[in-house]
């Protein structure tokens, strides 16, 4: 029922707030959200993976990929 459907995601919300995650609303019947979250997904995998990688190599001249250098 819609009653349960919305309690359900107000339990969610709340849980992903105790997390302090981010909430997603995604339908993979109807592909409403999927393709977003994906992206959003492989962005803080990538944020994360660089961050360690700046910090190992802090004061130091990294190179992403084919792209410009970042100083630290």
């Amino acid at each position: 029922s819609d009653a349960v459907c919305e309690r359900t995601e107000l339990d969610a919300i709340r849980f992903a707030n105790e997390m302090q995650a981010e909430y997603w609303s995604v339908s993979a019947k109807t592909g409403e959200n999927v393709k977003e979250f994906f992206s959003r997904v492989a962005a803080l995998a990538f944020e994360q993976s660089m961050i360690k990688e700046l910090e190992k190599t802090a004061g130091h001249v990294v190179q992403i990929g084919a792209g410009n250098l970042i100083s630290m």
